[in-house]
């Protein structure tokens, strides 16, 4: 009760919702979508809204990170190699880091989607043998080298990697890379999630904390449930 009772005295502007949405947009460098949402919310800019004057940390290198999302999710890595070495070579300087292994898996990827095969092995030999040395990128390193194996790797039980959810996954690692390149940001793990989705984990902890509190009892609180639920409840 206490606790509530100290929620419940937090001041929360009336269209804190908005620049929540909008902190999410340009987290993720979707500049297109954001300016789209501006307007239909006839909006200026938040920075008077946030940190006095100073832009918000999520506008850093925008429009670049919307162009590296978009050459990404073409599957055009080489683009995307060319213009990190342009514009944040330190997101590439370390050729055995985490970045650097997502964006020659995912140029893998793409020749295989390409049946490329040859081209594939080749690049692979070069390019991702160092990493197999490496225990944390084992697990998609050996799915994805096993997709020579399959005559139709879309259809196979490795098919994910084949998907647009895998290029998104790469997209996301690497805006999240250039956003902790921001001199201004002093944690850079804190780049790794917008402000919604962090909201949202603290939700998600909270209700399976109550719920352990009350010996298990009633339904466990799941996220995509519940927005199925409130999109329901909107069109009835």
């Amino acid at each position: 009760m206490r606790q509530q009772s100290v929620s419940d005295k937090l001041n929360l502007e009336p269209d804190i919702s908005h620049w929540i949405v909008r902190s999410y947009l340009l987290h993720y460098g979707y500049q297109d979508t954001l300016n789209a949402f501006d307007m239909a919310n006839a909006t200026d800019r938040p920075t008077s809204r946030q940190n006095g004057n100073a832009e918000p940390p999520e506008m850093y290198g925008l429009s670049h990170r919307k162009l590296l999302r978009q050459l990404i999710m073409s599957g055009d890595i080489d683009s995307t190699f060319k213009r990190l070495r342009e514009w944040y070579p330190q997101v590439i300087k370390d050729e055995q880091s985490v970045i650097c292994f997502l964006l020659r898996s995912q140029r893998f990827i793409e020749y295989i989607r390409a049946e490329q095969l040859e081209v594939a092995v080749k690049y692979g030999r070069a390019n991702l043998a160092s990493f197999f040395t490496h225990k944390a990128f084992e697990g998609l390193l050996k799915d994805s080298v096993a997709l020579l194996a399959y005559e139709k790797p879309t259809e196979s039980c490795l098919g994910y990697l084949m998907d647009s959810s895998q290029r998104e996954f790469v997209a996301d690692a690497v805006n999240a890379a250039v956003l902790s390149t921001n001199p201004t940001v002093k944690d850079p793990e804190s780049c790794l999630y917008s402000c919604l989705e962090r909201l949202l984990k603290q939700l998600t902890v909270c209700s399976f904390e109550r719920r352990a509190f009350n010996n298990y009892q009633g339904d466990a609180f799941l996220l995509h449930k519940e927005v199925q639920n409130y999109e329901r409840s909107r069109r009835s």
